[in-house]
């Protein structure tokens, strides 16, 4: 029973994928001609991966930060699902662990590969600060997304015990589902606020909505 309702929840899951996916592809040419809207993001991306060479020329990396927000991701959505956190743990070479009283669920367990936390919070602060810090805050943003998805093809391997928890199948489409729809959706929140972020939901989830009438009109 655990697998089927996994597997149906994948099949679900991809649904959604697909259809923020679908509205990426229809929005490419809008966020060609509007690219001045993301340069400031852009910008940051561009600093991250040239940090992240740097940083390898020296023989150094961002094996600490990457393990110390896999964990508080952990953390913050451990809290918000009413469990009592007991310890944290965070180190380069030695990993990490964070442990809790309750039972853990999907979202704790696959919440640093689908959230991305530190753009997040980010984000939040371009919506009240004045426009020359708003423009710096935009480029963390966009270091942040950077950060988050190449932690996320890092770290989101079949060895990860947080993968096998609830299959791989449910996993990996619960993954994909979660950056199509946050990473775009963080990015638009930090330059068009809140009206551009509900668009962004409704356009996908709209799609959704279209794909379920169009199929209950064909059975």
């Amino acid at each position: 029973m655990k697998a089927l309702l996994g597997s149906l929840g994948a099949v679900a899951l991809l649904v959604v994928a697909a259809a923020f996916a679908n509205v990426l592809w229809l929005e490419r040419m809008a966020l060609v001609s509007d690219y001045r809207l993301y340069i400031y993001e852009g910008l940051g991306v561009l600093a991250y991966l040239a940090l992240r060479v740097l940083l390898a020329l020296f023989g150094r990396n961002f094996d600490f930060l990457e393990t110390f927000c896999h964990e508080l991701n952990h953390t913050v959505f451990a809290v918000l699902s009413f469990h009592k956190v007991e310890s944290f743990f965070a180190h380069a070479d030695d990993g990490g662990q964070v442990t809790f009283y309750g039972g853990t669920n999907p979202v704790i367990s696959l919440a640093p590969y689908s959230f991305p936390l530190f753009a997040f919070v980010t984000a939040l602060f371009t919506q009240i600060l004045i426009p020359e810090a708003k423009m710096v805050a935009q480029g963390l943003v966009g270091f942040f997304l950077a950060f988050h998805l190449v932690s996320v093809f890092k770290e989101a391997r079949p060895i990860q015990t947080d993968l096998k928890e609830y299959g791989y199948i449910f996993s990996y489409a619960a993954i994909l589902c979660a950056n199509l729809f946050f990473v775009p959706g963080i990015a638009k929140f930090a330059v068009g606020g809140f009206p551009a972020a509900i668009g962004w939901c409704k356009s996908g989830f709209g799609i959704v909505l279209n794909w379920c009438i169009h199929l209950g009109n064909v059975v």
